[in-house]
This record gives structure tokens, sequence and C-alpha cells, in this order.
């Protein structure tokens, strides 16, 4: 009897304990960050001693009364070597462990449409997906929201996975293009994290407290709280963005004909805190569970739900930067974005481009990955993301690794009246100025006079970093532009030696 009352009280010992893990982004075939320390944080019973292993290293921490633990381990060199990290109790001598795990280059790659568009649809994808890349690891963070967040995600939601035939479509494919390039220049492992979801505003992504922070932003806060405090059951939230959806594919399809009545729009009511689009919905559910995880950058692909106020943009886009550094507890932490295509539209896309720029020209360590020559004129999904994850690569190589890459394409300098004629001197233009397409007449330069109304002009490379303006339209020049315009054609040609496209820009003689 006596020993059958021990094993029922071992029994009910073992279900007591809490389940001892690993927070669910650490599972198989996770990839660490090399030469920085790295968290690694997950769940035991209060009061717990917990030891962590890994590549030789031990470190210990007590779980708070909430189950939380974290430790910190030192920084390793990139390793290829599949190893297990492993976590011990001091209750019930419980053990947890994950395999095969990396050390080498972590990004998270975040944004709208372009950033989640899956490597199967790209233009060179079929090539890639069929090929094996045991260097290449990646999570699709799947689209998550509500207010308050109601569960955390799971380890089979973020599962790291390797890249291989059958299942790396859809990976994003600007991200994809990225890794590939880190990897062959460093010869390490990358992992990518990829948080991105299409249709989604750059509010939706930014934390309260940053919208707060900003009179400009401070609505944005408000329409969350206000959503929130409605009180809504969960059903009716979703059952109004169901709505909303539908609406979205019914319209879609009425637009390839526009026969009969165009369908009318249920909107979602102000601040829904369980529909994509409201203010800081995806932060909360889908940032803010992995800014403990350990990486070396962010990569940023957003901004054609914001297009129509460039202003606002120009605000709120630093300020989410800024949220995020202090999220990671990391204020130079590297953040990289592109700078939207050109598509043919009616919105003020040329000067959305410019207030996206106003990042990289007001944060340090923010590179801006130029793509105005990559757009489809009748596509806001162009199908060729090789070169806009390479140029982020360039970035990174240049910016972050230190190596001696090019990374920037031709950027306005000055202006200056010679004989008449305008010249416009670039940096960035490496070893000369150049077209893409070997002509000599350059497309996209336009000149205006007092009155304010740009004519094209005539443009020609006349030295390594400068091009000569000729426009008989005007009389008296007062300023130059060039590639401002949501589509620019012909399309534009000037780039620098390492076949980067010259930014667009707006200067005054």
């Amino acid at each position: 009897m006596l020993n059958k009352t021990i094993c029922i009280l071992s029994v009910l010992a073992q279900f007591a304990c809490a389940e001892l893990g690993f927070a669910p982004v650490f599972n198989d075939g996770a990839v660490l960050q090399c030469e920085m320390p790295v968290n690694i944080w997950g769940t035991a019973d209060p009061g717990a001693t917990v030891t962590v292993s890994f590549a030789g290293q031990t470190k210990t921490a007590v779980a708070d009364s909430s189950k939380h633990w974290k430790i910190v381990l030192d920084p390793m060199s990139a390793s290829s070597e599949p190893r297990e990290l492993s976590v011990l109790s001091s209750v019930g001598n419980q053990k947890s462990s994950i395999d095969n795990v990396v050390v080498g280059e972590v990004w998270l790659a975040s944004g709208q449409s372009n950033m989640a568009f899956g490597l199967g649809g790209d233009k060179q994808g079929a090539k890639w997906t069929a090929k094996t890349l045991p260097e290449l690891h990646y999570i699709l963070v799947p689209r998550k929201t509500g207010i308050p967040v109601e569960r955390d995600y799971t380890s089979k939601e973020l599962a790291w996975k390797s890249f291989k035939p059958g299942q790396s479509g859809p990976m994003s494919a600007v991200a994809f293009y990225f890794a590939k390039e880190i990897k062959d220049a460093t010869g390490r492992q990358v992992g990518i994290i990829q948080s991105a979801a299409a249709g989604t505003p750059i509010q939706a992504w930014t934390p309260i407290s940053a919208l707060d922070a900003h009179p400009r932003l401070k609505p944005f806060a408000d329409n969350i709280r206000a959503g929130i405090a409605r009180g809504r059951s969960k059903e009716v939230c979703l059952a109004e963005v169901e709505a909303d959806h539908q609406w979205y594919l019914a319209n879609r399809e009425w637009q390839k004909t526009k026969e009969g009545p165009q369908p009318v729009r249920s909107k979602v009511k102000a601040g829904n805190p369980w529909f994509h689009r409201s203010p800081t919905v995806l932060y909360k559910n889908m940032i803010e569970p992995l800014t403990q995880y350990t990486v070396r950058g962010i990569l940023w692909y957003q901004g054609e739900n914001n297009i129509g106020n460039p202003p606002e943009y120009q605000v709120m886009f630093p300020a989410m930067i800024e949220a995020w550094r202090s999220a990671w507890n990391r204020p130079d932490l590297p953040f990289l974005f592109v700078q939207l295509p050109g598509w043919s539209s009616p919105a003020p896309w040329a000067e959305f481009r410019a207030a996206q720029a106003v990042a990289r020209e007001t944060l340090g360590n923010v590179g801006m990955a130029v793509a105005i020559d990559c757009g489809e004129k009748n596509d806001i999904h162009p199908k060729n993301k090789q070169p806009v994850g390479e140029r982020l690569a360039r970035l990174a190589l240049a910016d972050v690794y230190g190596q001696d890459v090019v990374s920037r394409g031709p950027l306005f300098q000055t202006l200056k009246k010679v004989s008449g004629r305008i010249q416009v001197v670039f940096q960035c233009s490496g070893n000369g100025l150049k077209t893409s397409d070997g002509k000599a007449d350059l497309p996209g330069f336009e000149v205006a006079g007092v009155d304010g109304v740009y004519h094209a002009a005539l443009a020609h490379i006349v030295g390594k970093d400068t091009v000569d303006l000729v426009c008989s339209d005007v009389r008296k020049p007062v300023s130059v532009r060039y590639a401002w315009a949501s589509w620019i054609e012909p399309p534009v040609t000037l780039q620098n030696s390492a076949g980067l496209p010259a930014e667009p820009f707006q200067g005054d003689l």
C-alpha cells in the first residue's frame, strides 16, 4: 500500500510540474546569431533553477512567479555544426532540448505584400525552389490579430524550415535573394524570420507608445483604444473583417470587366482589434513576441497602403524604427528598407519615395535600397525581386559586415549652370556613370521655370559623375528633378559602375 501511495504521489508531482521548455521560436533547426550575446528564454516552475547548455556554454537562471526564465549566451563564432540546445530544471529533474541548432546570421523580414511575396511567384523562382540550399533557414510567422493578444504562437507555427524542394515557395522572394547573397559573401548559415502580411499599413506595425509620443500620430493610438473599449466580441469583429475581405474579392473580380453594379463595401469599424489594418495590432501579435530574439538586423518593404499621405509617413516611419530599436534594446539595430518601385498610379508615389528617404537621412544605421527600375506598370506586385533582395544585401555587406562593396547608386549632390546648360553632379558614381541600356540619351530628367511646370530635358553623361541637361522649353530654369513620377516612361537608365540605379531627386538651382 505504501509503495502504491509513493507511486501515485510521484505521478501527481510530475503532473504538478510546469511544462519545462523553450519559447516557441526555439525549435529544431533554429539559427542563433553569431558574434553577439544571444537571448534564450522559456518557461519552468516558479522558483525552479534552470540550466541551459549549448556549444560548451552553461548558463543558469531562476524562473519567476510567471514561470518565465531567460539566460544570455556569450557571443559565439559562426558554425554550421548542428548541435543540441538543452535546458534542465531543478524541479523534477525535467529536461527539454532541441536539435540541429546552428550559429550564423539572423535577419527579421517584415512589411506588407511585396515582402510577403513568395519565391514561388518570382520571375526566377522556379529555378531556385527546385534546389536544396542547406545553409538557408526560415520561419514563416502566420498572420495573427486581436488585442488583447489571445494566445502565444506555438512551436509548430514558428517552425524553422530548411530550404529544399517542395516547401520553399512561400519564403519571401526578397528575403531569399538577400539571404543567398549574405550566405555567399560570408560563408555562414543564414536564418530569416519572415513576419509580413499583405495589405497592411505602417500604423498596424507600430507600437502604441510610439503613436502616443507624436501629436500627429496620436489619433491612431486613440483609434485602437476606442475600438478595444467598445468591448465587441471576437466573433462580431471577425465577421466584420470577413465581410470586408469578401468585398475585396468581389471587387477585384468586378474590376476585370466592370460589368454590372460595383460591389458595395461594408467598412470595418475604426479600431477593430481583430483587423489587420488597425493601429498596433500586428506589432502586438507578430513583432513583440519576437523582440527578445537576437537578430543582426531588420529588412522592411512596405508603404503601398500608406501611399496617399507622404507627410504622415515621413513622421511615422522613423518613429516605428526607433520604437522597434527600443523594443530590441538595440539603439543601433541595422534597419534596411526598400524604396517603392515604379507603378502606374495617380497617387503621389514620387513624394512618398521622398518621405521614405527621410528615415535614412535622419537616423543612423538605416539603409535604403532603390527599386525605381524594378516596377511593373500595371502590377503593384512586380515579379522580379532578385535585384531588390540583392541591393538590400549590398547595403548589409557594406554597412553591417564592413565589406568593400558598392551599396548605393548615384546620389544627387549639386546643380550648376554652365554656358546656358545645367549640369547635375552626383556622388556614389563608383568608377563612373553609365546607362543600363548602353544608349546615350537619359530619360527621366525634367526642368521647371518660375511657373513650376516641368518639361522633359535632353540629358547626357559628360563626366565620371556629371550629367548635362538641355531644355529649350524653359528659358530660366529654377528646378530639376529626376524619376519624379509614379511611373516613368521610357524607363530610367542612369546607374553607376556597379549597376545600381540613380536615386530619384528634386533640386533647386
